[in-house]
């Protein structure tokens, strides 16, 4: 069995991936305290109450896992934000978009994902090996103009994880991207911009990115999957 670190693990994506990885020693980590504890204690797995966007969070948790070997960590915390640039006056958008909620998008989407990918790689440069899988979007291949902020902190992380591989792959670690497109999730209802249900039908269910999580999880060390698009056939 493997140690897989997975962060935003009590809610989406990030729970369907933890119950598919069930069979591996997880180690869930998400800032949802009430979510966290009900699934871990449902897979009788260990778990961190770590909100990825403070640095403080993170040193406590890797100060923790300081002894352990981490095979993989996977990174899916991730907060959804909406408007253009234009709209950002009508009530739904300007909630959305105050700069505190703009910071804490970024914080949480680009520094989480950085900051947890620069704690964790000299355990495994340590250990000769690991594997990091990133749950990115289609907001990071394409600039989707409804989502600016979002693109913006999507297109960073790929672009980290660009320039990165190369360094990785020098250390006997694989990284990936998954940029999965629209999710039947409720990652917008927290964000208090619902999606029309016709919409959403048009959408990948947590399952099909959690397997294709196992499936890059699977693969031999030797063949690694830079990043990975992926859609329900009918959301073109």
């Amino acid at each position: 069995m493997k140690n897989v670190i997975i962060t935003g693990a009590a809610n989406g994506v990030g729970k369907a991936i933890a119950k598919t990885l069930k069979e591996e020693n997880l180690i869930l980590i998400d800032r949802d305290e009430e979510q966290l504890v009900k699934l871990a204690n449902e897979l009788n797995k260990e778990y961190y109450v770590c909100d990825v966007s403070r640095e403080d969070n993170i040193k406590k948790i890797i100060h923790e896992l300081a002894t352990k070997n981490i095979d993989c960590l996977i990174n899916c915390a991730g907060m959804w934000i909406s408007g253009d640039m234009s709209k950002l006056e009508q009530p739904i958008f300007s909630d959305m978009n105050t700069l505190d909620r703009i910071k804490n998008v970024i914080d949480t989407n680009v520094f989480g994902t950085i900051a947890m990918i620069k704690s964790i790689f000299p355990i495994m440069k340590k250990q000769g090996y690991g594997q990091i899988i990133n749950i990115n979007s289609q907001s990071g291949v394409t600039c989707e103009p409804p989502f600016p902020i979002y693109n913006a902190t999507k297109h960073s992380t790929n672009a980290f994880r660009k320039a990165i591989q190369d360094d990785l792959a020098r250390n006997n670690i694989k990284i990936t991207d998954v940029c999965p497109g629209l999710i039947q999730t409720d990652f917008y209802n927290r964000a208090n911009n619902p999606l029309p249900k016709e919409v959403m039908e048009t959408g990948l269910t947590p399952e099909d990115v959690a397997k294709t999580i196992k499936y890059i999880f699977d693969l031999p060390h030797n063949i690694t999957i830079p990043s990975i698009e992926i859609r329900h056939i009918k959301n073109y």
